[in-house]
């Protein structure tokens, strides 16, 4: 049987990108066959298709971490899901399972329910978003209401879910974008101040907000030279985390800066605790959990129908959203 998938043969970003009938995968041991509603686009997925991800692609390959669907065969072993099943897939760092498809196959240990209180786009677009903020905020800085968090480039899905996240302790968020485009829809997220960094000094916002305090901890995807910004606004002890490298590899840490607050720099990956079972869990009930009470749910900026997969691609490159990309695979 056939099936339709996104698909590439060789490197060099979106415009190798191909729709196309492939063979319908059979799960193995401890996985099951999805076949997926909807699935959600992330910025390293664009990095993958450049071969500028950690992880190289198999060519010809598949892409894609975030689904949502039913789950239509399960292969030997497989204890806790059935057929019939309604799933999402949570992040992963293999390039073994690519659910940017019709059908996709997928490893047990990385899904989770698909809450009924959530559309198909939202269950989709849960995961990436809220776990990649939970270490960072909730394990690791133990976040509360007493705290400022910078969070840099929050229109993107990780900022929204960092802001979310930040709410539901109570802290008081201090939230960037470029320009005062996106300010109005980042305040509707619940940031309690947006600062338009090509229009304002960072450090000088930060320092009045928090009536010279500075942040205690920074949720930062754009890393570079971008560090200094708010370097003279850390408060004491603070935590930042530098997760994403949206101005290059090579953070530009000012040690002198960094050792007047006791600061700690620290680069983050969702993927160091996803592979661990426990803090997996962890990770997964704390967001069911706040879900159920209708908390935690995820923006979804646009959604595009299958066969405009590609487009949606193009879409996420001109970086206009203010939250998730997702394609549904059953819309005309």
């Amino acid at each position: 049987m056939k099936t339709t998938a996104l698909q590439f043969h060789e490197t060099g970003g979106v415009d190798s990108l191909r729709i196309e009938q492939i063979d319908r995968p059979k799960p193995g041991p401890g996985e099951v066959l999805i076949n997926v509603k909807a699935f959600a686009l992330n910025r390293a997925d664009i990095l993958y298709l450049e071969d500028n991800h950690y992880s190289v692609a198999s060519l010809p390959s598949g892409l894609g971490s975030e689904a949502a669907g039913v789950i239509e065969e399960v292969g030997e072993g497989v204890h806790g899901f059935q057929i019939g099943d309604r799933v999402s897939t949570l992040p992963h760092a293999t390039t073994k399972y690519g659910v940017h498809a019709q059908h996709a196959v997928f490893d047990t240990d990385f899904l989770a329910p698909w809450q009924d209180k959530l559309s198909k786009e939202e269950a989709t677009s849960t995961w990436m978003e809220m776990l990649t903020a939970y270490y960072p905020l909730i394990e690791i800085a133990n976040l509360t209401r007493e705290d400022f968090i910078l969070i840099p480039a929050a229109s993107s899905s990780a900022g929204l879910g960092a802001i979310a996240l930040a709410k539901d302790v109570g802290a008081t968020v201090i939230a960037t974008t470029r320009t005062r485009q996106k300010v109005a829809d980042i305040l509707a997220s619940s940031a309690d101040y947006v600062v338009a960094t090509d229009e304002e000094d960072l450090n000088a916002r930060i320092l009045e907000v928090t009536d010279g305090a500075g942040v205690r901890v920074v949720y930062d995807p754009i890393g570079g030279d971008f560090v200094d910004e708010y370097a003279e606004a850390l408060g004491e002890n603070a935590l930042v985390f530098i997760y994403g490298v949206l101005r290059g590899m090579h953070a530009q840490i000012d040690i002198v800066k960094m050792v007047r607050k006791a600061a700690t720099v620290i680069p983050y990956s969702l993927f160091n605790h996803m592979r661990h079972a426990d803090q997996r869990q962890r990770g997964v009930n704390y967001v069911l959990e706040r879900q159920e009470k209708g908390l935690l749910v995820p923006k979804v900026d646009r959604v595009f129908a299958f066969n405009e997969a590609i487009d949606a691609y193009r879409y996420m490159l001109k970086g206009n959203q203010v939250g998730k990309i997702v394609v549904s695979t059953d819309t005309p």
